[in-house]
């Protein structure tokens, strides 16, 4: 006996029609993805403008720093040179106080 021929489901109309359905949604998919693709592009295009920005301040920021630690170190060289003067002034003020006045040294008591 001889086999039938498969006709498939007998439903071609509704297979071109499933068929023109999935071409559709793979078209709004792609169109979706190339709209995703230029959302991200433009994203990465703004951050890398922003890291540059924020590297020229980090730079400039970094040679403020630096030019601060120059002035505090001039400006602590002058302070501790004026208080070696003044712990100068301070350790000979006893000797020209006794000159001045006449005053001298407690004697240590005698037994």
């Amino acid at each position: 006996m001889a086999r039938k021929r498969n006709q498939g489901n007998g439903r071609p109309d509704e297979s071109l029609k499933a068929m023109h359905q999935a071409l559709a949604q793979m078209l709004q998919a792609q169109a979706n993805l190339a709209q995703n693709q230029t959302a991200q592009l433009q994203n990465q295009t703004a951050i890398l403008a922003r890291m540059a920005d924020t590297d020229v301040e980090i730079a400039q920021l970094r040679r403020e720093a630096e030019e601060t630690k120059r002035l505090n170190a001039q400006t602590f060289a002058r302070i501790e040179e004026r208080f070696a003067r003044i712990e100068a002034i301070l350790a000979d003020l006893p000797e020209a106080v006794h000159r001045r006045f006449g005053f001298q040294p407690p004697r240590p008591p005698t037994e």
